[in-house]
């Protein structure tokens, strides 16, 4: 029950990463190259991790 619970809210804490990270992209201008380089791995990174922690804790029909 309390990995559920762990699992669930690092997976909220996870998606709203993307978001930031997505939307400081979009924003380039304010950053250096170096720093958007950086975004870049981290977001792929987080999108990554969120999609093995799916893949683990999915059930049912239709899902990967």
């Amino acid at each position: 029950m309390i990995t559920m619970k762990f699992s669930r809210n690092m997976t909220t804490r996870a998606k709203k990463l993307v978001k930031l990270l997505e939307r400081m992209l979009k924003q380039d201008h304010l950053f250096s190259a170096d720093q958007i380089v950086e975004m870049k791995q981290q977001l792929r990174v987080v999108k990554q991790e969120l999609a093995e922690l799916e893949t683990q804790t999915s059930k049912g029909f239709g899902k990967k």
